[in-house]
């Protein structure tokens, strides 16, 4: 009995020494396989749990720029000058459309980060200030400097002129590459939205407008990086010299166009455009020293976080200038006012025309508007807003009034910035950049930049697509125009009766009376507004004289 006992006691440790070593004790033991099986999974456990706590520890060593955005598909940053920058990551992507100078190949290209709309009149105007930059041309833009066309592109600039705004932002134009690829995506999209034709909610062409429009109506029509525009609107420089053949003997990595040329490449399409240049592909030229009223540019970024912050910015309104959604989005509503004009004759001997101009309120008060009829004197009794213009005419009547946020929607700043009152001060966190625009100077205590002393430069800029709303930027798909249009008009519309027996009833007789009717006829004098003339009081009125 002993001895099994003994015998049993060998046996049970030896079971258990085996069970240690995993090593399988018996074929016939249905769970074996489970244990072999869970094994494993132990032992590649603990080599994760050996490898955190040097994780952890190297963590603080890890130099982290809170301003620099990461590049990814998706990622957006605002910069200097009001511009949204989109990522496009480097990587292979197909270019060309088998057309004589574009043929089909693959192309691989460095990262890089781009304009996602193209330059507005609001942003090409400061570099003018700064004096970095020489106006358009104003023939081929005719609404430059003009309050109601800041979000719309600059256009009327030439190549050089084109280059000097992105060195200003310390940017560079694209290359064709750079340009196409930002357009198409990686997998050669036909048009910027995809394949798709080409249609009116997609794209500013085909004259669907007509002329040029804001940088960003068309979100249905933006690329896969997320840049409005790459098709219609308006088209763009870019930085290459234009050769028919480069595309056949380009080198696949970063290609920059031929070292010399003729003229420079043009990409994109423009207002005027049929569906055909709307293809991303497709590639046009002109001299450099050339500019059409349907041709503007973007720039290129290769380092976002160069500039610094300036101290300063205007709060917003509706979706922050990088992209992300807002709680409330404002209802606009402007003063309403109309302009109207009253022709009137004086009596004998003179019959001199004079014009009553009145700017009619609707439950607004007049101080809320101001009004402008140069060489006019007001006010007509006590109405301030009754102006009377004598001869020699035409004048010109203009007003513009205030708009308010019925929804009251509380304004925001971009991330870095703390609100004070109805402006964003930087809180001093989140960049290395130590450089200015040109005409600011950096503030090393605050790390930021202000205007520099004396200078004429304007950096309360709204961002672009936005619109300055007293002393916020609201985003411009919600603001109505609150600046009417001009009226010309001239008085000249008076001519002494001519007698026909009797004298003039204006005397109080009773003889007939007819007068000269305006030689260009009251309709064009009045502009439509009075255009009967009645022979009897010398005036244009605005309903038919009573049938004698």
């Amino acid at each position: 009995m002993k001895r099994f006992l003994v015998f049993i006691s060998i046996m049970v440790g030896m079971l258990l020494f085996l069970s240690a070593c995993n090593i399988p004790v018996s074929p016939i033991v249905t769970d074996a396989p489970a244990q072999i099986t869970e094994a494993p999974i132990v032992a590649t456990e603990a080599p994760l749990v050996a490898t955190e706590p040097p994780a952890a520890t190297d963590a603080p060593l890890v130099s982290i720029n809170l301003a620099g955005p990461l590049m990814e598909l998706g990622s957006k940053y605002k910069y200097v000058d009001g511009s949204i920058l989109v990522a496009v990551p480097g990587g292979p992507f197909i270019m060309g459309y088998n057309a004589a100078d574009n043929p089909i190949h693959e192309v691989t290209l460095s990262d890089f980060w781009i304009y996602s709309t193209k330059v507005t009149n609001q942003q090409y105007a400061l570099c003018v200030q700064a004096g970095k930059c020489s106006p358009p041309d104003p023939l081929n833009n005719t609404v430059y400097g003009d309050y109601r066309y800041i979000n719309h592109p600059v256009t009327g600039v030439n190549h050089s002129q084109a280059a000097e705004y992105c060195t200003f932002v310390h940017g560079r134009l694209p290359s064709e590459a750079e340009w196409e690829k930002t357009a198409r995506g990686p997998e050669g999209n036909l048009f910027p939205w995809g394949d798709e034709a080409p249609l009116c909610s997609f794209l500013n062409y085909k004259f669907c407008m007509g002329k040029t429009t804001a940088i960003n109506d068309y979100p249905n029509g933006v690329s896969y990086y997320g840049a409005f525009d790459m098709s219609g609107n308006a088209r763009e420089w870019a930085a290459d010299w234009y050769s028919p053949t480069y595309y056949s003997e380009s080198p696949v990595g970063d290609p920059l166009g031929p070292e010399l040329g003729e003229k420079r490449s043009v990409r994109g399409s423009s207002y005027q455009d049929s569906a055909d240049p709307s293809i991303s592909a497709h590639r046009f030229s002109l001299l450099p020293t050339e500019n059409l009223p349907d041709l503007g540019f973007r720039c290129v970024v290769d380092d976002p976080t160069y500039f610094a912050p300036m101290c300063q910015q205007l709060t917003y309104i509706g979706t922050g200038p990088n992209g992300e959604q807002a709680d409330c989005t404002p209802e606009i509503e402007c003063n309403d006012v109309t302009i109207s004009q009253a022709p009137n004759c004086t009596g004998k001997p003179s019959y001199i025309a004079y014009t009553i101009v009145t700017f009619n309120l609707a439950n607004t008060p007049p101080d809320a508007w101001a009004y402008d009829v140069p060489g006019c004197s007001s006010p007509v009794g006590a109405e301030v807003n009754k102006f009377q213009c004598d001869l020699p005419g035409p004048y010109t009547a203009s007003a513009q009034g205030s708009c308010v946020d019925l929804k009251s929607c509380v304004s925001a700043c971009p991330a870095h910035y703390n609100k004070v009152g109805d402006t964003c001060v930087w809180d001093g966190s989140g960049t290395d950049g130590k450089a200015c625009l040109a005409g600011a100077a950096y503030d090393p205590l605050n790390q930021c930049c202000t205007a520099a002393p004396g200078t004429a430069v304007n950096f309360d800029l709204c961002p672009a697509g936005f619109y300055p709303l007293g002393d916020t930027c609201v985003k411009d798909d919600v603001v109505v125009d609150n600046e009417l249009q001009p009226v010309i008009f001239d008085t000249d519309h008076c001519h002494p009766p001519i007698k026909q027996g009797g004298d003039d009833p204006q005397d109080g007789d009773t003889g007939a009376c007819t007068a000269l009717e305006p030689v260009d006829g009251c309709r064009k004098v009045t502009g439509g507004e009075f255009p009967y003339w009645n022979p009897l009081s010398c005036v244009c009125e605005s309903t038919p004289p009573p049938i004698p």
